[in-house]
């Protein structure tokens, strides 16, 4: 876990600043006034008027997309900032992961020979959120990643 999330203007500032902050939103339930409860749903958009929040969007561990009105939620337990790679959530871990990984790829591959800090700074963020074996795999990955895979893991702090 990354931090602990106070309030939907927390989740809704992760959210909007997913590429800066990495990782992604994940609550251990989130039960609606209706009674249904879901396990590990990971919000993916907050809707907002202005300062009024009027609906939350969310991925449910089997997969299910749902967008519910802010009326309808009864309760979000323990909502926190974790990294991709610390998801409990499978389903969109993996959606997520993949597409980190093609953007990864396609950012080394319009980077080619050029190692900017920048660029590198970014690299390292977005490996450091997906894991380092989520790239370990990838053929002909740019020398950056292969780096990157290979330091990453023995950070301890």
């Amino acid at each position: 876990m990354i931090t602990s999330i106070n309030g939907l203007q927390d989740i809704h500032t992760v959210i909007r600043n997913e590429r800066k902050v990495g990782g992604a939103v994940e609550a251990e339930r989130i039960r609606l006034c209706s009674g249904e409860e879901y396990a590990y749903p990971v919000i993916t958009s907050v809707d907002t008027d202005g300062k009024t929040i009027y609906s939350i969007g969310f991925f449910t561990n089997d997969g299910t997309r749902i967008i519910a009105n802010i009326s309808e939620v009864a309760q979000i337990s323990q909502p926190s900032h974790k990294w991709l790679k610390d998801l409990v959530n499978t389903n969109y871990k993996s959606f997520k992961i993949g597409q980190k990984v093609n953007y990864l790829l396609r950012l080394c591959e319009l980077n080619e020979g050029s190692a900017t800090s920048i660029f590198r700074a970014e690299v390292e963020r977005i490996v450091e959120d997906i894991g380092a074996d989520s790239i370990a795999h990838v053929k002909n990955a740019h020398p950056i990643l292969q780096h990157s895979a290979k330091i990453l893991p023995m950070r301890i702090a």
